[in-house]
């Protein structure tokens, strides 16, 4: 290895230790010298180009890295208190005839609940006879293996509670009569 060749190594950017670059620096006191004043030049110029910025300026530039780090916008939770219901349930005609349809669906499925329930008169001994033919009967297999439609369940629950919030005691229908708007 001759002298131009290290001096090229201990130049470059990227030095890695080299025992033949170590070695050749260690004999040779004209690489020794330029080694010694890349090691002094280096020390100088990292003391004086590395500076630490003013105090101010650290606190502002922290200050913009915690308001960066911020979500900008709310939680949904307090984001509900802005949403306006009474122009998202607005009397549309498409909403009206859900409505009718709903209506007449309630009304009939409570003539028929209320049809059954005037005809069906329970007996103590019906108790018994009806344990004895769901055990005797292939339902037993059914009601062994029933499962729980999770899905469907959570739907109607939340028709359930939309149902409920609209009604005039939930808080959208107490909103609505306290606003004085009148429904057809």
């Amino acid at each position: 290895m001759d002298c131009l060749d290290v001096a090229d190594l201990l130049l470059s950017d990227e030095r890695e230790d080299d025992p033949l670059v170590d070695q050749h620096v260690a004999d040779c006191p004209s690489c020794a010298h330029i080694a010694q004043g890349l090691h002094r030049l280096d020390r100088v110029l990292t003391a004086t180009l590395l500076i630490a910025p003013p105090f101010e300026l650290q606190q502002r530039l922290a200050q913009i890295a915690l308001d960066a780090a911020k979500p900008q916008t709310p939680p949904w939770w307090r984001q509900l208190s802005q949403v306006n219901l009474t122009q998202w349930f607005a009397q549309r005609p498409q909403m009206i005839a859900a409505q009718g349809l709903a209506t007449v669906m309630l009304a009939l499925a409570s003539w028929q609940i209320f049809g059954w329930v005037s005809t069906f008169q329970p007996v103590v001994g019906d108790v018994g006879y009806a344990m004895e033919l769901v055990a005797a009967s292939p339902a037993v297999a059914y009601l062994g293996s029933f499962q729980i439609d999770f899905q469907s369940l959570g739907i109607w629950s939340v028709v359930g509670m939309i149902g409920w919030a609209v009604s005039e005691n939930g808080p959208v229908g107490r909103r609505i009569a306290a606003s004085g708007l009148k429904l057809p």
